[in-house]
Order: structure tokens, then sequence, then C-alpha cells
């Protein structure tokens, strides 16, 4: 309302300068009646607008489109110069010159509502166009939306199945390590549950989560596993990560390197990140891959683990990656005869 107020506030004013500057008209009187020549115009528009654009334009229905706006202006054409007619027949000199129903009279009504016409059927399209790319674009949002939480959702029973068997790797055992691994995984699903739900999550209850992750899968290998992990956050403020997204090349470090391989191991992991980025680095050795009956005879007894073609956790962070940061983000990949490397680098917030 308040922009169509502004529109034919700013239409009026236009008319009223040109009459003021070009013809020199000072008389009160004829601005009042400039005013009320608004209406029909007003018409003209709205039933532009409102009944021929969306019921033959934007069908496609172009002959029968000119065809009733044309009909539209002459009709409010006729209106128009019937008040002129009427403000010269009551004595205002202002509009004699074009009071009479004549075809010189009538063309130059036609013109001016042909300009109307065009100028507000062309501020239609745009306002339509930019109403349209809002909604594209909020369609567009939620539909990220949903896909990350469908992706989210994808690496929960991934992630727990792997987890889960640790635990069962160590109850068979009998170890005295089961309760603390007990504890650790019970932080982890406290952090998935109810902390890894929103968007970002602060940095350092994610580097939290890394390291109860890596603390059990210590647990697991024991001694064939050497890890080391460097933490440099400068300066320690509150720094936004979206959950989950580095744990995935941790959890594949495992699943491909120690899990895949015969003998001893080594993780280096190493996570620095300021104000602006952060830079995620991870590099796992590859030995000797285990033949069928080494997997079932291996000292980790229990089911063996999600086979390394499936893929799943790293299609999908890789996924998550494209939907938060488009183009924003670098994921390099790189495998030696001895070594597997990633790094990444993200933006923070």
């Amino acid at each position: 309302m308040i922009y169509h107020a502004l529109f034919w506030l700013c239409y009026y004013i236009f008319g009223a300068l040109i009459s003021l500057s070009v013809h020199q008209i000072y008389d009160p009187r004829f601005y009042a009646e400039l005013l009320s020549l608004l209406p029909p115009d007003m018409a003209l528009v709205y039933i532009n607008w409102y009944v021929l654009v969306p019921a033959f334009l934007l069908k496609r229905k172009f002959p029968l489109y000119f065809l009733t706006v044309l009909l539209t202006m002459t009709a409010t054409s006729m209106v128009n110069i019937g008040l002129h007619h009427l403000y010269t027949v009551s004595g205002s000199p202002f509009f004699a010159g074009n009071s009479k129903f004549t075809i010189p009279d009538l063309a130059t009504q036609l013109i001016n509502s042909i300009y109307l016409v065009g100028l507000t059927t062309g501020l239609k399209f745009f306002k339509d166009s930019m109403q349209q790319r809002q909604r594209i674009q909020e369609q567009e949002k939620q539909q990220i939306a949903l896909e990350l939480n469908f992706l989210k959702a994808q690496v929960h029973p991934h992630f727990f199945f792997n987890t889960l068997n640790n635990l069962y790797s160590l109850t068979l055992h009998k170890s005295d390590q089961a309760p603390e691994v007990v504890l650790k995984l019970s932080s982890l699903m406290s952090y998935m549950l109810y902390e890894s739900g929103a968007p970002y999550v602060p940095l350092d209850k994610e580097i939290a989560n890394l390291e109860n992750y890596i603390a059990l899968e210590q647990l697991r290998f024991g001694t064939r596993l050497s890890l080391t992990f460097e933490k440099e956050v400068t300066p320690p403020g509150p720094l936004r990560i979206p959950p989950l997204i580095l744990l995935t090349f941790i959890e594949n470090s495992f699943k491909h390197g120690m899990s895949q391989t015969i003998g001893d191991g080594r993780i280096d992991i190493a996570l620095k990140a300021d104000r602006h980025e952060l830079l995620f680095r991870i590099v796992n050795s590859i030995g000797a891959p285990r033949s069928s009956a080494q997997t079932r005879l291996s000292a980790e007894p229990g089911p063996p683990d999600v086979p390394p073609s499936n893929g799943l956790g790293l299609n999908n962070v890789i996924r998550r990656l494209d939907l938060l940061y488009g183009s924003n983000y670098r994921l390099d990949t790189a495998q030696t005869a001895d070594n597997f490397h990633v790094t990444l680098k993200i933006p923070l917030s």
C-alpha cells in the first residue's frame, strides 16, 4: 500500500511540476482538478495489472491482451475527456484545448494512457520477477536445509556402527577398558544427539568430540597405533564450525588405514584455526592390506568394519561441504606409497 501510494504521489507531482514549469500555471484550482483526474488513470493501471495481464498476457494470448488493453485505454480516455469537458463548461480554462470528443483529443489521451500502461506494466514485471527470485532463493534454502539434515542423519548410524564395533571387541576380551569406552561413547552420543543438530557448533566442543573419538580408537588399537593431534586455535574465541565435518576424515583414517592393514600404523592430525579460516590436515599410513582370513582372525574380533568401497561418510561430508560453502572451501587428497593425505580449508564464522 505504501509503495502504491508513493507511486501515485510521484505521478501527480511529476504532472504538477510539468504544468508549473512548462505551462506556467499557478492557479490552485487547476491542481485540484488535476488531482481529480487520478482515479481514471488508477482504474486503468489496476485493471491492466490484476485482470488483463494475468488473464491474457501471462497466458500468451497476445491478440486478446492488446485488444482488451486498447479498449480499456479508450474507455479511460473518454472518461478523462468527459472530465475535461465538465471543467470547461464550469468555467475552468485549463482543459478547454482537449475537452471535445474528437479524434485528435482522443489520440492525445491514448498516447498518455500508453505511456502510463507501459511504465506500470514494466514495474509489475520487475516486481513479480523480484518476488519470484526471492521465492526461488527461499525454496533453495529450505531444500539445502532438508538435504543437510538428511546427510547428517546418515552420518549418525554410520558412525555409531563403527564405534559400537570397538566396544564389542573389548567386551569379548572382558577388558577393564570397557567402562571407559562406555563413558566416552556416552559423551559422543550426548554431543551428537543434543548439540550437533545446530547448523554450527563451537569449535572447542567439536575438538572435544574428536578427542573422545580418537581416545576410543586408541583404546582399540593399543600399541599398534602411533597418533599425534596438534591443535592451534588463535584466538581461543567463539569460533564456530559445522558439526561432524572433521570427524568423517578422522574416522576414515582409522577405517581405511589401521583397520585394513597388518602391524603398526601412524596417524598425524593437525588443526589450525584463526578468526577467518580453519586448516585441517590428516595423514594416515597405508600398510600391507589384510587378507579376508587375517581380518577374521585379527586381534580385534567382532563384526567386520564397513567396507572401504562403501564411501558413505566421505561422500556425505563432501556433499555437505558443497552445500555449506559452495566454492569457498578447498579439499585436497593425495596418496603416496606409504601414506594417505587429506587437507581441508574452510572459512570460519
